[in-house]
């Protein structure tokens, strides 16, 4: 895998988390995430090690939703990508969608993606590129992050 930013991965990874939600509570319904982090991005060498190649600073609203016959996760997201000496490269903003039918497994998923050209991720301060994540986020921080968020959503 190249970059784990990839779209493909993003779903994955979502359906994984999935699981492991709905397996801690069995009878969930819908729930929303709102985070806002730092993650590092790797990419494999020439030696097959995988190597830190730079950040992604993200703004994310994850929705799952769970009842008795699927599985719903949504993802919206504004990544800002830096390279290792925190220089910003570029910013993603992605919608992936997946749902699984649990009476006729059939699985369905889509991703949109759009580059621009200007860092858009907010509540992460400019010096913070490695390791952050912003814990306990009140109310009016959370409110903050899924109105900012939304509002990257018409470009699709």
């Amino acid at each position: 895998m190249k970059n784990h930013s990839s779209s493909v991965y993003l779903m994955k990874v979502c359906f994984t988390f999935t699981i492991f939600l709905l397996s801690a509570c069995s009878n969930m319904g819908k729930i929303q995430h709102i985070e806002v982090f730092v993650a590092e991005i790797s990419e494999r060498n020439d030696e097959g090690f995988f190597v830190t190649t730079g950040y992604k600073k993200v703004n994310a609203i994850t929705t799952i939703e769970e009842g008795k016959n699927h599985i719903k996760t949504d993802i919206k997201a504004i990544e800002d990508f830096y390279n290792i000496e925190g220089n910003y490269i570029k910013t993603e903003i992605i919608h992936s969608n997946f749902s699984k039918s649990n009476v006729t497994l059939a699985e369905d998923g889509d991703s949109r993606k759009e580059v621009l050209q200007e860092p858009s991720t907010i509540l992460i301060p400019d010096d913070k590129i490695e390791h952050f994540q912003l814990e306990n986020m009140t109310e009016e921080e959370k409110e903050k992050v899924k109105v900012h968020v939304l509002s990257f959503m018409d470009i699709f």
